[in-house]
């Protein structure tokens, strides 16, 4: 099964350090609801694990995530991602981010994430409720490490 989400917020903090705590693993995975880090390989390359519970399925991947693109001149990055355990998952990211007025950084990110087995089986509705809470968990975390 195929999500796509896209999502825009906006960080009452400059881009540069945005950018440095958006690409550090050690940082961002923090503020992943359900996600732990295992291994930084090196620095592209990161293994962890994720939990996701979608209304009564619950599952857990352990797998790996590349930084495929990191464009600190324009601040642009792509991710790739995959997992194993409850099933498979894969996800691909692309995301930008913006110096607004005042000091502000607007952040704009796709992904698309397939996922199959257990998790395949909940509705895409469901699915979508889950992620687009997720997400909001993420971004409130995000903000409260940088708008301090």
């Amino acid at each position: 099964m195929e999500i796509k989400i896209e999502k825009t917020f906006k960080v009452d903090a400059p881009i540069d350090r945005v950018w440095e705590f958006l690409t550090d693993p050690e940082q961002i995975v923090q503020c992943m609801p359900g996600a732990e880090l295992d291994e930084v390989v090196d620095e592209r390359n990161v293994r962890g694990r994720v939990g996701v519970k979608v209304g009564p399925v619950e599952a857990r991947y352990r797998g790996q995530a590349t930084f495929e693109e990191l464009d600190e001149e324009h601040h642009r990055i792509r991710v790739v991602g995959q997992g194993m355990g409850d099933g498979s998952a894969d996800m691909q990211m692309e995301g930008e981010l913006r110096s607004l007025d005042g000091g502000s950084t607007e952040a704009e990110f796709a992904a698309v994430v397939n996922v199959g087995g257990r998790m395949a089986q909940v509705g895409s509705r469901l699915i979508k409720f889950v992620s687009d809470r997720l997400f909001q968990q993420f971004v409130s975390r995000v903000r409260s490490e940088l708008e301090t």
